[in-house]
């Protein structure tokens, strides 16, 4: 009975012995978890990456492949390199080893929006959003932008409405404005863009989308204080200077305007938009080679742009090239058919490349535009250059009609309909007397701005 007793006790001891050692252990372990997670910290964050990885394989060593923010600094430095596929496998292993922790399925659902999988991305958003005890913005503002990418605009809307009421400050608001405007709900985006505007500080980025969106919504004075802000804040956003020359270019300051595209191309050299109205600004200013560069870019850098190839085939139309301007405006209507100038300038290079089709292509840019007075003044020019004056006194008289229905005619069109008229009454038609609000005084005309036969050269074929 001794001996068995003292075997017991042998026994006790080594089991207590043996549980003292793994709580020792153990306890070590989480001392060594605790106080290096700040270093671990700190290196990721300085940008020393390698010595974080080591660092993280070394405790990784020490706690038998458990240490959890080990886990997670390793695949947000993976993450960072590009390598998501490895860094959705670090973030799992987190997940394993707490499965009730968001920060971790956060950075899985953020690594599958990177990789495109915008649907399984909103799932996982979805599943941080539930363990979340508060409601999280960047949660709200990232299932939002996976919404829009899946084509759930109106959900979009309603999570970046969400994120602005859980205080996702200046992107949260500049997020619900953008979608907004997806959603071709103006008046409600500049809503949003004023409420982010008077509630924070915000960057030259938003102000610059808010000044353009004023530009387009008619308030110009708004939009030039807007992005002359953004421009103090930050010389280089080149979509502030966009829209402040585009503003220039519509009040004929083409100096100014050259002056804020060049900047803008500093800033971004690739900007398709910054070449093609430098190009429209150097076309102003009678420098044509210059201008036919910049078009050319600008068509080099996005070759299936309509309105580049609109442009280009306008400016290769006034320097009397119209072979090339067909050539390019054929492929920008092939891009874009329903867009009735780009038919009109085809008829126009038709004409005078002596090709039959030009009728067929005036007939099909007034049917695109019938109320368009511009449309129909060109078309009754075609009418009376080939010949057809009765068509041409019926063209001139529904477009006497149009401007006659606005409230402020184009005092060019007006113009040129007076001087068409004149020249149809030369011819001996008897035409009914226009209205007094289309006679305006003559203004010079586009076709001051064409250049010498001397300056350019020949077309090429």
């Amino acid at each position: 009975m001794v001996t068995t007793s003292k075997n017991l006790v042998n026994k006790y001891t080594v089991k207590m012995r043996k549980h003292s050692i793994f709580s020792d252990k153990f306890s070590e372990n989480e001392f060594v978890r605790g106080s290096h997670n700040w270093l671990l910290h700190a290196r990721y964050v300085r940008g020393e990456h390698a010595v974080c990885l080591e660092l993280a394989d070394d405790l990784q060593k020490q706690t038998e492949n458990t240490h959890r923010f080990a886990h997670y600094i390793k695949g947000s430095v993976l993450a960072d390199a590009g390598r998501l596929q490895e860094a959705l496998e670090k973030f799992h292993s987190c997940l394993r080893l707490q499965p009730q922790e968001p920060e971790p399925l956060k950075q899985v659902a953020k690594c599958l929006y990177r990789q495109g999988r915008f649907q399984l991305s909103l799932e996982a958003y979805l599943e941080a959003e539930k363990l979340t005890k508060h409601p999280d913005p960047d949660i709200y503002c990232a299932l939002s932008e996976c919404a829009y990418n899946i084509g759930e605009i109106q959900r979009g809307v309603d999570w970046a409405r969400s994120a602005v009421q859980a205080g996702g400050g200046e992107r949260a608001g500049a997020l619900l404005a953008r979608l907004l405007i997806k959603n071709d709900d103006v008046p409600g985006a500049l809503a949003a863009y004023d409420q982010s505007l008077a509630s924070y500080a915000c960057g030259a980025d938003t102000l610059a989308a808010a000044g353009a969106l004023r530009l387009r919504a008619g308030d110009p004075k708004r939009a030039f204080q807007l992005l002359g802000a953004a421009l103090a804040q930050q010389p280089t956003q080149h979509a502030a200077a966009l829209a402040l020359a585009a503003m220039m270019l519509q009040h004929k300051d083409v100096d100014a305007a050259l002056s804020r595209l060049r900047s803008a191309l500093a800033a971004h050299p690739t900007c398709v938009a910054a070449h093609t109205d430098l190009g429209l600004a150097l076309l102003a200013k009678r420098k044509f080679v210059a201008a036919l560069t910049c078009l050319q870019r600008a068509a080099w850098a996005a070759p299936l742009s309509a309105k580049v190839a609109h442009d280009l085939g306008l400016a290769l139309l006034i320097c009397k090239r119209p072979t090339s301007a067909f050539c390019r405006l054929a492929a920008a209507a092939a891009l874009q058919p329903s867009q009735p100038y780009t038919v009109l300038l085809i008829g126009i290079a038709l004409e005078r490349l002596g090709d039959s089709r030009a009728d067929a292509a005036f007939a099909r840019a007034a049917v695109l535009a019938p109320d368009d007075s511009l449309i129909r003044l060109n078309f009754a020019g075609r009418h009376a250059r080939a010949g057809r004056l009765i068509e041409a006194v019926d063209e001139i008289s529904f477009t006497a009609r149009l401007l006659e229905r606005d409230e402020k005619p184009d005092p060019q069109i007006a113009s040129a309909l007076t001087s068409l008229f004149e020249l149809i009454q030369d011819a001996g038609i008897d035409v009914p007397e226009l209205p007094e609000s289309t006679t305006k005084p003559k203004v010079p005309t586009l076709t001051n701005t064409e250049p010498n036969e001397e300056s350019i050269g020949a077309d090429e074929v």
